[in-house]
């Protein structure tokens, strides 16, 4: 790729981001785009401690997870995205700086302070955003048990979701309802208006 790009993939919890993302990261291999693939929260210590938090293994404060997910978000920035791309190495995220002003933002109630304090996070140039309804989602996590997942505030996050992705100007949506593999292609289609490197 003449220009190394970084993708969000975004949704409410159940929407099938992970599986989206690894797929997409596994295609761009395959056409010989170099790529990594990356997690929100990420691997490192502070990663670590929000996922013990999200499992419910510790118990923080609304205002403490979204510090916690904004420090998490500057290590990543600074240990893997800027080096990535410094090398012309595309970036595809499961989860970006857009989970927080979402999920944070309907926790805390507090919209303009979450975006203050993740102002220096690592924005993505091109959000994939997999659209799925409330319901469906808690269906899908009925047998989990973590932090977010329940179905009037995943409501209220899908709502905040519409809202700040009107601002970003490449956002890609789709369906997250459909087939697995439906959703993929569907991706993929509206990826080539982007990155023309996709459509070899």
């Amino acid at each position: 790729m003449k220009k190394p790009v970084y993708i969000g993939i975004e949704g409410i919890d159940g929407a099938g981001k992970t599986t989206q993302a690894k797929l997409l990261h596994k295609m761009f291999l395959k056409k010989r785009i170099q790529a990594v693939l990356i997690h929100e929260p990420s691997k490192n210590e502070v990663g670590k401690i929000i996922r013990n938090a999200l499992k419910k293994k510790v118990d923080f404060s609304e205002e403490a997870m979204a510090l916690l997910f904004a420090a998490d978000r500057l290590v990543l920035r600074r240990e893997i995205i800027e080096p990535s791309l410094k090398r012309n190495i595309s970036l595809i995220s499961d989860r970006t700086v857009y989970s927080s002003l979402a999920y944070q933002s309907a926790s805390t109630k507090r919209r303009k302070w979450v975006e203050e304090i993740n102002k220096f996070a690592a924005e993505p140039d091109i959000v994939v955003f997999i659209d799925i309804s409330s319901e469906e989602a808690v269906k899908r996590l009925k047998h989990l048990k973590q932090r977010y997942e329940k179905l009037e505030f995943l409501k209220k996050v899908r709502k905040e979701y519409l809202r700040i992705l009107k601002r970003h100007p490449k956002v890609v949506k789709v369906d997250g309802s459909k087939p697995v593999q439906q959703v993929r292609a569907e991706i993929v289609e509206k990826l080539k208006r982007f990155i023309p490197e996709l459509k070899k």
